[in-house]
């Protein structure tokens, strides 16, 4: 009973879904447990890598140039796969009867970011120590993100309560709509601009005349 409780009580910390993410995940989705303000502050917190890893990556591994940086070029990286992610995932469980929620897959799959953007910030500063043609950065970003990845995907697993072909199923859905949102957001923002041209053509047209 005390090991449950503790369970229980862990999974509002974003660390306990690294190691447990059948625990962590069934609390959040069953349990209402996890925060809202948390997957907003660990958002925030990969931002800040992001840069970080923009302009402070070794000189040898970085191709940037660093009088270039766009902070909102650097939001959009971070902000627009999570939202087309949970986005996708939600509509494909909708489609396929899952039981996740918009909130618990946030929430969720922010926690899941943090092994990531730790191998991103430990591979930064292996870049400033280590020759070129030594790979072990390379490894501890590819073993953060593959973390990431399998936590991401037993946990919605368990969350949605699928099974394992059924949940990669689901997963192979969820990146098939994140394109297709991508590609829809893209051209309404083309038919937007291509709007505010003609309207702004129109306008320049009656002051011409007016005139």
């Amino acid at each position: 009973m005390e090991t449950s409780k503790k369970k229980t009580k862990n999974a509002d910390n974003p660390l306990f879904t690294i190691f447990h993410p059948f625990d962590a995940s069934y609390d959040i989705r069953f349990k209402d447990k996890g925060k809202i303000w948390v997957a907003i502050l660990i958002l925030a917190a990969c931002f800040l890598i992001s840069i970080f890893k923009r302009q402070s990556t070794g000189y040898i591994f970085n191709e940037n140039k660093l009088s270039d940086l766009n902070v909102f070029l650097q939001l959009a990286g971070v902000l627009i796969p999570y939202l087309l992610f949970v986005a996708a995932n939600q509509i494909v469980g909708i489609l396929m009867n899952c039981t996740g929620r918009l909130r618990d897959i946030a929430i969720y799959s922010a926690y899941c970011l943090i092994p990531y953007f730790a191998g991103e910030f430990i591979g930064v500063l292996f870049s400033n120590i280590l020759v070129k043609d030594e790979p072990f950065g390379k490894y501890v970003v590819f073993f953060g993100a593959a973390w990431s990845l399998i936590i991401l995907f037993v946990g919605l697993m368990t969350m949605h309560e699928l099974g394992f072909m059924k949940a990669l199923f689901n997963s192979l859905c969820t990146i098939a709509v994140m394109f297709i949102l991508l590609f829809l957001i893209m051209l309404a923002g083309s038919l937007l601009s291509d709007f505010y041209t003609f309207v702004g053509t129109i306008f320049k047209e009656i002051g011409f005349r007016i005139h």
